[in-house]
């Protein structure tokens, strides 16, 4: 059984699918929804459902995804007995679902994912840090000093110094 939503995903390239560009239309298209009730038989078998909503015809098994989304159901064995399922007509199952350009589609995905720069950026905070020659973590030093250390009278602590 192969659900079209999922058949379908656009843009397919290198193994990535795109997986940010809706399939079905958020707002229910202008058409009237027909009322099945799931009997006992039928419970946690959205097959069923879809067989007895639409007859015999093994085509109707790909538009589960619509039905679903209708129902607002996020996994189809959460479907029991008695429960009220709305179901488009089957001329238009297909008006549910978004179809746009796959090469488009593919372009813009590839244009969120992609990343122009990747060389690495220099904090210069950090540059000063290094240049002023403290010694405080996170920052390693050439030559490393000790975080304490007594120079004549003073006392330094990493840069600080204390007289």
């Amino acid at each position: 059984m192969n659900v079209k939503s999922l058949y379908d995903l656009r843009g397919l390239r290198y193994g990535f699918f795109d997986l940010f560009t809706p399939v079905i239309v958020r707002a229910y298209p202008t058409s009237s929804l027909s009322e099945y009730v799931v009997q006992k038989e039928e419970d946690m078998r959205i097959d069923l459902i879809m067989q007895s909503m639409y007859g015999e015809d093994l085509n109707f098994f790909e538009n589960i995804d619509i039905i679903c989304f209708i129902n607002n159901i996020d996994n189809p064995l959460n479907v029991f007995v008695g429960q009220k399922l709305y179901y488009p007509s089957p001329g238009e199952l297909d008006s549910y679902r978004i179809t746009t350009n796959s090469k488009n589609s593919s372009s813009q995905v590839k244009n969120k994912l992609a990343v122009p720069n990747k060389t690495t950026r220099k904090d210069n905070n950090r540059s000063k840090y290094v240049d002023n020659g403290y010694s405080l973590p996170p920052v390693v030093l050439n030559s490393p000093k000790a975080p304490v250390r007594v120079e004549g009278q003073s006392i330094l602590v990493g840069g600080v110094s204390k007289n």
